[in-house]
């Protein structure tokens, strides 16, 4: 009986192992295709500053483009768009040409005229070319 025994509990092992084999191979699928879904997980949301910064554009073009319709103070209107900066975690907004083409799209949506759009460049571009070309696409692209 011990031999008989024996003979069926080596069977058991030896038909076993495979299947021992093949279960822990598809554990680590499972897991290399867990790992795969994090990574494209963190590749899609470190292509979420593109949309922040969309997001953010939308934000100032819309403000910049009420603005321009009920008028005011350009000190004003600069404090606000910090606030809009930090509201969207933007980091030193004068100097993203994001914050331009979004006051250009916001120029733009609400039919500024070219002296206007003149006007915005010369206050708030200060002289550089990036910013004043920012503004300048933004208006083409929305009017």
């Amino acid at each position: 009986m011990k031999t008989s025994s024996l003979r069926l509990m080596l069977a058991v092992l030896l038909l076993g192992a495979p299947l021992l084999t093949q279960g822990c191979s598809f554990s680590a699928s499972s897991q290399s295709s867990s790992e795969s879904s994090a990574s494209s997980s963190e590749s899609s949301s470190s292509s979420s500053p593109g949309y922040k910064e969309q997001k953010y554009m939308e934000d100032v073009r819309d403000y910049t483009a009420s603005f321009v319709k009920s008028g005011g103070r350009i000190q004003d209107f600069k404090g606000r768009l910090g606030d809009i900066a930090r509201q969207h975690e933007i980091t030193n907004w004068e100097e993203n040409l994001v914050t331009y083409e979004g006051i250009g799209r916001g120029l733009g949506k609400a039919k500024a005229s070219q002296i206007e759009v003149d006007t915005y460049i010369a206050n708030l571009a200060g002289g550089d070319l990036k910013k004043a070309e920012a503004i300048r696409r933004g208006y083409d692209a929305e009017k």
